[in-house]
This record gives structure tokens, C-alpha cells and sequence, in this order.
């Protein structure tokens, strides 16, 4: 099977496949929660570990700030509804503006 079907195959949206930007988005997303020390499948996975739940509010933020809207967001990342991703993205914003270690692990998640 192609290594790019794959991909969307485990984000469960290829109709999403379809814009170059979201295919460069979704494979940043990967990258990024691969470095955090976190699988594709646990994050879509409805666990409340700190650092799963951390793996998707910096998905989240991505995301939106790649301008997806939060129903999007909400079905590439597994969640039943879009207030889901509303609230990580701006849990995400505020912590990184507190919390140092969220700030390192948005550091390590970008550089992807």
C-alpha cells in the first residue's frame, strides 16, 4: 500500500488528501507528536495521560493556526464534537504563555 494513503488512512479523512497545504499539515502533525514520544494511533485514542493530551492540544493549535476550522481539527483528531478542539486551542495558547514546559514540548513539536 502507498506510504501516503496510509498516512490518511490513519488520520480517517482522505477527503482531506486533496489540498497539497493539509497533506504538508497533517504530516507536520505526525512528525511533531512522533517526537513528543507519542503514536498517530494514541493520540486518536480517548486517553487522559499528561502527555497525549498535550500531543493534541499542539495538533490542535497547528492546525488551526494553518486556518482548518474546529470540525476539521475534530475529525482528523479523533474527537466526538469541534468544542473539543475549541478548548485545547486555547488551553494550548494559554499555556504556552504560562507553563515553560509546555513551551519546550511546543519547541520540540514544531521543529518536526
Amino acid at each position: 500500500m502507498n506510504k501516503e494513503l496510509d498516512i490518511y488512512t490513519m488520520v480517517g479523512r482522505l477527503s482531506y488528501a486533496d489540498n497539497d497545504g493539509d497533506d504538508v499539515t497533517i504530516k507536520q502533525c505526525i512528525r511533531g507528536v512522533e517526537r513528543l514520544g507519542v503514536t498517530w494511533a494514541e493520540l486518536q485514542l480517548p486517553c487522559r495521560e499528561r502527555r497525549i493530551v498535550d500531543a493534541r492540544r499542539l495538533c490542535c493549535l497547528l492546525l488551526r493556526e494553518k486556518g482548518w476550522t474546529f470540525l476539521r481539527i475534530a475529525e482528523t483528531v479523533g474527537y466526538s464534537n469541534h468544542a473539543t478542539a475549541i478548548h485545547h486551542v486555547n488551553t494550548a495558547t494559554q499555556l504556552l504563555e504560562y507553563d515553560s514546559g509546555f513551551r519546550n514540548k511546543h519547541l520540540t513539536f514544531t521543529q518536526a
